[in-house]
C-alpha cells in the first residue's frame, strides 16, 4: 500500500505560516525565510510545494479569499431564519464565534492592497461579495428596504465588523467589541420600517 501524500498537508502548513508572516511583518515583510522559520521547514521546501515569494503570496490570497467565501455561506445556512439580521450581528461581533485570525490577515491584505493594484481588485471583489451577502440579509430581514440603503447599511456593519478587532487579546478588548456591536445594531436601526 502506498504511503499517503503529505503534499496538501505540506502546503496548508506554509500557507498558515505565510497568513502568520502577513499579520506580524505585513505584505513587504513576508519573506520565504521567515515563512519557513515560522513553518519550522527548510527554505527549499517553501519553495518546492509552493514556489517563488509570489507564487507563496498568491496561493495564500487565494487561499484565504476562498475560505472566507465558503465560511461566510456555511455560516449564513446555519442563521435561524427568523430575526436573521439580529443573530447575524451577533454571531459578527461574539467572542466565542469571531475569528481574531482572520480580521488580523484581512487587514494587512488591506494594508498591503494600498500598494499592490491587483491585490486591491481581488479584495474589492471579496469585499463586494461580503458586503452583497448582508445587504440581502438586511432586505430580507427588513421588507421593503430599497437596495441603496441595504448597501449602505451592509457596507457599515461590514467596516465595523472588520475593525472590531483592537490587536489584543486581552479582556480590555471586550468593551470595544461590544461597542463595535451596539454600532451594528444602530446602524440597523435607521432602515425605514
Amino acid at each position: 500500500m502506498a504511503r499517503p501524500s503529505i503534499k496538501q498537508e505540506r502546503r496548508n502548513q506554509i500557507l498558515d505560516a505565510c497568513e502568520i508572516c502577513l499579520v506580524r511583518y505585513g505584505y513587504a515583510g513576508t519573506t520565504l525565510s521567515r515563512v519557513a522559520e515560522t513553518a519550522g521547514l527548510a527554505r527549499p521546501l517553501i519553495r518546492h510545494n509552493l514556489g517563488n515569494r509570489e507564487d507563496l503570496l498568491a496561493a495564500t490570497v487565494e487561499r484565504f479569499i476562498s475560505r472566507s467565501d465558503e465560511d461566510m455561506e456555511d455560516w449564513l445556512s446555519e442563521l435561524p431564519r427568523a430575526d436573521t439580521l439580529v443573530n447575524l450581528i451577533d454571531w459578527l461581533f461574539d467572542p466565542e464565534t469571531s475569528d481574531p485570525h482572520f480580521i488580523a490577515v484581512s487587514g494587512a491584505l488591506g494594508v498591503a492592497a494600498m500598494t499592490d493594484e491587483n491585490l486591491e481588485q481581488v479584495l474589492h471583489r471579496w469585499n463586494d461579495r461580503f458586503v452583497d451577502r448582508l445587504a440581502t440579509i438586511v432586505i430580507d430581514s427588513n421588507p421593503g428596504t430599497e437596495e441603496s440603503g441595504a448597501i449602505t447599511v451592509a457596507a457599515g456593519i461590514a467596516a465595523i465588523y472588520l475593525g472590531s478587532e483592537p490587536g489584543t487579546k486581552s479582556s480590555s478588548a471586550r468593551p470595544f467589541r461590544l461597542q463595535c456591536k451596539a454600532a451594528a445594531i444602530r446602524l440597523t436601526e435607521t432602515l425605514e420600517k
